[in-house]
């Protein structure tokens, strides 16, 4: 197992140094190497049923992660290093700091993908609110949707309704409650200035030359028409950079040039799982799972 998470933390850092230093293009020998390996190791336990779980599980996760992937929401990269975790980690380690570990078994990539993306949301917030603080302390029009922040407020109310309740049945420490707290209103906030957030900082408008295969295209700016008589698609594959090329040259497209990494939140994920164990045997012992 040990042999298995180097291999996993090894090719995450490597996915996570070409996320943050290469424009968030991963090498395929990358991804399709974990992933290989992940094939390899899974066979090689000659154990029908952990090979069918196995399978199974990182199907569905290329299942989603592939719909996800199509809608511009999550990178190929991504996806292929949760389908390697998948398989390569079929279940946490033993943590090297301490005892705790889930007393059932667990699909321990959903783990990783839970922590990542709490994290991977803290991060965004961190990086993108203070500075739309800034902007609207400059003079800034704030660009915010109303309906946007209507369900904003809908959301953080639900889920302080449901935080009361858990807490009732039973009573969470401190700390776990405050992180709760923190993801739903960093969430909410995130939401609320999406617009603006888009615009100032995601969005570019660039040149066909410019765009690389991948990119995702901000069709939500662009005439609802030019989209439908295109057939255009967030995601742009070689052949939808050849629909662009064909409406003209010297066209310029809005596309998310600048979207957030996610890469090195995995690696911090799969880190802190080898040092204190899988997060959700913290959630266990309080009867939220």
């Amino acid at each position: 197992m040990m042999l298995r998470y180097v291999i996993c933390l090894v090719g995450c850092a490597a996915a996570t140094y070409y996320d943050l230093f290469n424009r968030r293009n991963v090498p395929a020998h990358i991804t399709y190497g974990l992933v290989a390996l992940g094939i390899l190791f899974t066979l090689a336990s000659f154990n029908a049923s952990v090979i069918a779980q196995s399978f199974a599980i990182a199907i569905a996760i290329f299942a989603v992660g592939y719909l996800l992937y199509r809608a511009g929401q999550i990178g190929g990269a991504d996806v292929l290093v949760f389908v390697s975790i998948a398989l390569l980690l079929p279940e946490g380690p033993q943590p090297l700091l301490t005892s705790v570990k889930l007393p059932f078994n667990y699909p321990f990539v959903l783990s990783i993908f839970l922590l990542s993306g709490v994290l991977g949301m803290f991060g965004i917030f961190l990086k993108y609110v203070p500075r739309t603080l800034y902007d609207a302390m400059k003079g800034e029009d704030i660009k915010l949707n109303t309906w946007q922040v209507l369900q904003s407020i809908l959301l953080l109310f639900v889920y302080a309704i449901f935080l009361c309740y858990i807490n009732a049945l039973t009573p969470l420490p401190q700390l776990l409650l405050f992180i709760f707290v923190g993801v739903v209103i960093c969430a909410t906030i995130l939401f609320s200035l999406k617009n603006h957030i888009s615009d100032r900082y995601l969005i570019q408008m660039v040149g066909v030359k410019e765009i690389d295969e991948e990119d995702i295209l901000a069709i939500e700016k662009m005439d609802p028409e030019v989209v439908r008589k295109y057939g255009l698609d967030k995601l742009l594959t070689v052949e939808q950079i050849g629909k662009l090329k064909r409406m003209g040259k010297g066209k310029k497209f809005p596309v998310y040039t600048n979207m957030p990494v996610f890469m090195p939140y995995v690696l911090i994920s799969l880190v802190a799982a080898l040092l204190f164990g899988d997060p959700l045997a913290y959630l266990y012992p309080l009867g939220v799972m």
